[in-house]
């Protein structure tokens, strides 16, 4: 008997348009009620987390910036976290610098950006629970845009990075060029100091090494006495990669990559689908 299901949230929890369609919000009410814990393990902010486990009023602690912090259900303030070390950002920026792709960096519910511009000025706007009623509005949705910050630090990332010690969880590498993407993410991988991931066809993420979605839920599920094979968990890229193979029931999304699906115990529909609530009602009620 599964105790815990996992969720990854964009591609999977949450549809096409970034909302909780009804039969997946339904579906993991159902789990709950028979005492299965849901939890979400996302590379986004904490806030957004929290915000769409508040949503569905989970109960079991949560995972943010892909596995670098753990977040408490009930207030949304960290349980733990593991930042980036300075002198590794420092390396990290010299690297980036000489391909002259773009990078943004994670705070505990803070974007720091070198300036805003297109790429960056509705990343926090992004983060929201979006339910299948209300569209955008500032009035409508001011509570969750407070809880994110957007912050330009100028030209200088160094003199900042080097101020803020101990602060800074996750970077994001945006770059269209493919050979210097992945030759950017080939090398800070190699230097063993980071973990990266795809996220996205035109980003990687980096993490401190180590750090990933499946060892924060080691972590929590040693803390409250289950083990691996009474986990499910369900992804669709890179990120997951990870947490689909730890867990007793790895659930490959119908969208995901094919390199996601060929490492998963079972392969379910698509987020448009609302593979989430098929993989509920045929592997976990």
């Amino acid at each position: 008997m599964y105790k815990l299901l996992a969720l990854d949230l964009d591609g999977t929890m949450l549809d096409p348009d970034k909302k909780i369609t009804p039969m997946t919000r339904s579906s993991i009410q159902k789990l709950m009620a028979g005492e299965v814990n849901v939890t979400i393990a996302s590379g986004r902010f904490p806030a957004s987390v929290w915000l769409h486990a508040r949503e569905l009023s989970l109960n079991f602690p949560l995972v943010a910036l892909n596995g670098a912090v753990t977040v408490d259900p009930a207030t949304g303030q960290m349980l733990d976290g593991v930042p980036l070390k300075t002198e590794d950002v420092l390396l990290m920026l010299d690297i980036i610098q000489q391909e002259e792709a773009y990078v943004h960096f994670y705070g505990y519910n803070v974007l720091y950006v070198q300036e805003i511009n297109e790429i960056n000025k509705d990343w926090a706007k992004d983060n929201r629970v979006m339910d299948s009623v209300h569209e955008w509005s500032t009035e409508k949705y001011r509570e969750q845009g407070d809880l994110i910050r957007l912050v330009e630090v100028g030209r200088d990332f160094r003199s900042f990075v080097s101020n803020m010690p101990g602060m800074l969880y996750k970077a994001a590498v945006i770059c269209s060029d493919h050979d210097s993407r992945e030759k950017l993410c080939r090398i800070l991988g190699d230097l063993g100091t980071f973990q990266c991931s795809r996220t996205g066809s035109l980003r990687f993420d980096i993490n401190s090494a180590g750090v990933s979605k499946r060892g924060a839920l080691e972590r929590l599920c040693h803390e409250h006495h289950i083990e691996r094979q009474q986990v499910a968990a369900a992804g669709d890229y890179d990120n997951d990669l990870e947490m689909l193979q730890w867990a007793g029931l790895g659930i490959a999304m119908g969208n995901a990559e094919s390199h996601v699906k060929e490492i998963a115990n079972v392969i379910t529909g698509s987020n448009v689908e609302d593979g989430v609530a098929q993989a509920i009602h045929h592997y976990l009620l």
